[in-house]
């Protein structure tokens, strides 16, 4: 699978977005059910970690993803977020759906959708 970079300003201070990358519960709600980007799983290597600019982990049979994050002025809350994904997912657009709609209170209903990650291997 080809390494994919996407792109786009996410309307919520960076600070909330990095906790959707960080916090092992909100990852498990739009990322998948059964892996962490960070915080004792196995199958994930912390590559590089600079709170909260930027991530970057190796997962066991995916390959290596970067998060990184800018804050930029405008807005509804005075700042928002320029995130910045790069990895081998099929979909990366429908990946940072998922955290947007995480962020704003709706995670994935895994009973309903397979995980990104799997789906893209």
């Amino acid at each position: 699978m080809s390494i994919r970079t996407v792109e786009r300003v996410v309307d919520l201070p960076r600070a909330i977005v990095w906790d959707g990358l960080v916090d092992p519960v909100l990852v498990e709600g739009w990322f998948d059910p059964e892996l962490r980007l960070v915080g004792g799983e196995p199958r994930v290597e912390v590559l590089e970690r600079r709170d909260p600019e930027l991530l970057r982990v190796r997962i066991a049979g995916l390959g290596e993803l970067t998060f990184s994050s800018d804050e930029v002025a405008g807005g509804t809350r005075g700042t928002s977020t320029l995130l910045r994904f790069t990895g081998p997912v099929g979909d990366p657009d429908e990946l940072l759906d998922r955290l947007e709609d995480l962020l704003r209170g709706h995670p994935v209903d895994w009973r309903a959708e397979a995980p990104a990650i799997r789906s893209a291997g």
